[in-house]
């Protein structure tokens, strides 16, 4: 009983078996080429991952369902579904193409490859004038295009796929409100995505990393004419650029996007306008995080855009834009405006960069509210005219907090400590801007004159820093200028007394500069780069002064001529204690320069010099040790 029982259960075991295998012979499905030629296709060869011909759909689903190509009905709630296949294109023309199509389908779970360039872009999955799509959770590899969407496409979603090793990764022409999201597309030799003269598309959560070959096209994302479209929650690391937009791609939301260490910029908007550029991270690119050419009233708002070798955010000729609350740290230059207009740069942070934000060329732009710590120079304008730097934070930058060269710069409500304004340029550019009291150096006034005479003291009230232009007359007296850029500056200024003021660890104590017949006496000047420093000023006094421990030159002479300089105490200045450059006629006597201190500060070279000497001293020694020295027994009687 036992013995028939086993015998029993191995029939029909066995017989199982044999049915199931029956059901899947029976299925003989078909590929439907436009031309409704039938190529077969062996299911079962699919089923373990054999490799099938060719889909070719133009709008015949019907008869790709008879075929066995699909499932479904195309409907909403039961698409077609094409699933689980392996398609080598062999070298020519597309894996799977659709065209002129409206239902609801699904391409899903297939591995297509093998495309190359023809008359036609080949690719792995082609859409034409195709709505209702959704492609999901394929694998493309090797192929020209891996998924190609032309021309009058709407509403289809890519999502999940993986798009590796490819020629191109995804791409829109002339396509309308898709998604593509979710997405891995990497090491591809040319574009991650690129939209063409497509518009409300969404693009977000994709991974598109080590994209790149020489030219334009390379990147993660690229536009070229698309407007309204969201690219948001996307990874774009180590491609050439993270996301260009270019050619009038307008109105497009850039948000919340991983741009970082891409070999050019994170993101470029070329001529493209009224773009919202919010909340990306761009970092370690190889030369600027964010970068807008030609672009106009674009928002960049909310970005961080950190150690770069050239520029964390960077205009040029780019107007009416508004850059707000961004981080740019760490970069050579944290926020540079070139031939850039009417601009509003405002609410950032450009801490520890060379320049913290720089204007080059640029006018009737807003500079305010930003914060611009210890970086060499803080906030700097060169040939910028008619801007407005007001209420920005500027602390211990090491050569200005803020520097202006510019016509009619208005200076305003800014907070420096640890430095100072610098202002250079023509006759006419110093004399222009409008400074007012609001501007606080080390918590105290900052004090700009123009075209003034006979100035006294009680126009340096708890002075921060003095700023001299055309001034003459006047007497500035026992004032502490300490801590700044130039403590005490005066250009095109004659006649005047500078006396008893203290001016200690500034980069000038007291500059003069283009400034005639002045007496400059009594005063302290330690610890700066340069203690006094005239340039291209003439028949001054400098007496009585003391200016030690620059780290320079306790007075420095360029171009000035007919001084007279005399008992002055200027002691142990790194470069010298007076020094002249192309100047005639100066009369220097009775200064005390000092001695030579053995300080620390000479110990390496005492060293260097003492140890030879010392070497050579022993040896004489020994030799004339040996030449002298008696046999043992004729020491005896000592």
């Amino acid at each position: 009983m036992k013995s028939n029982a086993k015998l029993t259960i191995i029939i029909l075991f066995t017989l199982g078996i044999l049915f199931a295998l029956a059901l899947k012979i029976t299925i003989n499905p078909s590929v439907i080429t436009s031309n409704n030629n039938v190529i077969n296709l062996d299911m079962e060869n699919l089923k373990i991952s054999a490799t099938t011909g060719k889909i070719h759909i133009d709008n015949n689903w019907t008869d790709a369902w008879s075929a066995g190509i699909c499932t479904g009905n195309g409907t909403y709630s039961e698409p077609y579904v094409i699933e689980d296949l392996v398609i080598d294109a062999g070298g020519s023309g597309s894996c799977i193409f659709i065209e002129n199509s409206d239902v609801y389908f699904k391409i899903e779970n297939c591995t297509l490859y093998g495309t190359e360039s023809g008359s036609e872009w080949g690719a792995g999955i082609r859409l034409s004038n195709v709505n209702n799509s959704q492609l999901i959770g394929n694998n493309f590899s090797s192929n020209y295009c891996s998924i190609y969407l032309f021309y009058n496409n709407y509403n289809n979603t890519i999502t999940g796929n993986i798009v590796n090793n490819n020629g191109g990764g995804i791409y829109f022409a002339d396509s309308y409100y898709n998604t593509i999201s979710g997405n891995t597309i990497n090491n591809n030799l040319w574009w991650g995505i690129y939209l063409a003269w497509s518009s409300n598309n969404i693009i977000s959560e994709n991974t598109a990393c080590n994209n790149f070959v020489s030219g334009i096209y390379s990147g993660g994302i690229y536009f070229d004419e698309s407007n309204h479209n969201m690219i948001s929650g996307n990874t774009l690391n180590n491609n050439e650029w993270g996301i260009y937009l270019y050619d009038d791609s307008n109105y497009n939301i850039i948000e919340g996007n991983t741009l970082n260490n891409n070999k050019r910029n994170g993101l470029v908007l070329h001529s493209s306008d009224n773009n919202t550029v919010s909340g990306n991270t761009a970092n370690n690119n190889k030369c600027d995080g964010l970068e807008l050419l030609n672009s106009e009233n674009n928002t960049i708002s909310g970005n961080t855009a950190n150690n770069h070798s050239d520029n964390g955010i960077y205009l040029s000729s780019s107007n009416n834009n508004n850059v707000s609350g961004n981080t740019a740290n760490y970069n050579y230059r944290g926020i540079y405006l070139r031939g850039s207009n009417n601009n509003t740069v405002s609410g950032n942070t450009a801490n520890n960069n060379f320049y913290g934000i720089y204007l080059y060329w640029s006018d009737i732009n807003t500079v305010s509210g930003n914060t611009v710590n210890n970086n060499s120079h803080g906030i700097e304008l060169h040939y910028s005219d008619n801007n407005t730097v007001s209420g920005n934070i500027a602390n211990n930058n090491n050569y200005n907090g803020i520097c202006i060269n510019g016509n009619s710069i208005t200076v305003s409500g800014n907070i420096m400590n640890g430095c100072g304004l610098r202002i250079y340029g023509s006759f006419d550019t110093l004399s222009s801007h409008n400074i007012d009291t609001s501007n606080l150096v080390n918590g105290k006034p900052l004090y700009y004159y123009a075209n003034e005479i006979n100035l006294g003291p009680s126009n340096f009230t708890n002075t921060g820093q003095v700023i001299l232009v055309n001034c003459h007359g006047s007497l500035i007296s026992n004032l502490n200028i300490s801590h700044t850029t130039n403590g005490l500056s005066l250009y095109y200024c004659n006649t005047n007394t500078i006396s008893g003021n203290t001016a200690n660890y500034n980069y000038r104590g007291i500059l003069l500069e283009y400034s005639n017949n002045n007496a400059i006496s009594g005063n302290t000047a330690n610890y700066n780069y340069h203690g006094i420093d005239l340039d291209y000023s003439n028949t001054n006094t400098i007496s009585g002064n003391t200016a030690n421990y620059n780290d320079f030159v306790g007075i420095m002479l360029e171009y000035s001529n007919n001084n007279f300089i005399s008992e002055n105490v200027l002691i142990g200045n790194q470069g010298g204690c007076i020094i002249e450059l192309y100047c005639e006629g100066n009369v220097i006597q009775d200064n005390d320069c000092g001695t030579l201190e053995l300080t620390l500060n000479y110990f390496p070279i005492i060293l260097i010099i003492s140890i030879p000497i010392l070497g050579v001293s022993v040896f004489i020694i020994y030799q004339n040790r040996k030449r002298f020295k008696k046999p043992q027994q004729d020491l005896e009687f000592l």
